[in-house]
């Protein structure tokens, strides 16, 4: 615990960036399992995807114990109560990633149309996107409070924050595409087949509204 208090009197945002580090581990790992589920590379596509659900775990480890030891007498230049509500969301990405990670798991993709293995590539790197943008906002969060909440620091800030709502709302456009070529390819594709592909989509999509929901708590915290 005292490792975790010494990081809080350094900044409330040290400890954040800790776990903000597994659960970038988290997506990037993500990243990987999708791209050997594309290829169809299976066996080592479960490897991958096993590792997430570790990972997952490690950032849930983590976030308990910043709970656990951010007490209330700390002094810090944020609330104690939006620290505790962003690390939630921050942890909810995670949490998204080893959903997908879950579906990729289940079954092969056999049947399933390349094109609509296209568009959920697509969302995958997208939505992994604006994990990691996630990751860079609290590190630049970080840099906003140390330097004294400095107009450029700030911009900086705002600019990452901008980059994530554009990234879930190419997520949403991408989204209506693939239930689109799903409906298309009703004829091609079996109703598991479907209910799979659609699943994807769905925690795929989770991702990026979880990061977006990351994104704008920090936007809260600058404006207090």
């Amino acid at each position: 615990m005292q490792v975790w208090t010494k990081l809080f009197a350094k900044s409330p945002f040290k400890p954040l960036i800790k776990h903000a580090d597994v659960v970038l581990s988290t997506v990037e790992t993500l990243e990987k399992a999708l791209q050997y589920w594309y290829e169809g590379n299976y066996e080592e596509m479960e490897k991958v995807a096993i590792e997430v659900d570790r990972l997952e775990d490690v950032a849930d480890r983590i976030k308990e114990e910043i709970r656990d030891s951010l007490s209330s007498k700390l002094m810090m230049a944020v609330a104690r109560e939006d620290v505790l509500i962003y690390l939630h969301m921050q942890d909810k990405v995670a949490d998204a990633a080893e959903d997908t990670a879950k579906w990729l798991l289940i079954k092969k993709p056999d049947g399933v149309p390349t094109e609509v293995k296209d568009i959920i590539l697509q969302m995958g790197m997208e939505s992994i996107k604006a994990a990691k943008l996630v990751h860079e906002a609290i590190v630049q969060m970080d840099r906003v409070i140390e330097s004294g909440f400095t107009e450029g620091e700030i911009k900086r800030e705002y600019e990452i924050i901008r980059q994530i709502e554009s990234v879930e709302n190419k997520i949403d456009g991408l989204d209506t595409r693939l239930m689109q070529l799903v409906f298309e390819n009703a004829d091609k594709l079996s109703w598991g087949d479907g209910f799979y592909i659609l699943n994807i989509a769905r925690t795929l999509s989770n991702i990026s509204d979880k990061a977006k929901d990351a994104a704008e708590r920090i936007r809260l915290m600058m404006n207090k």
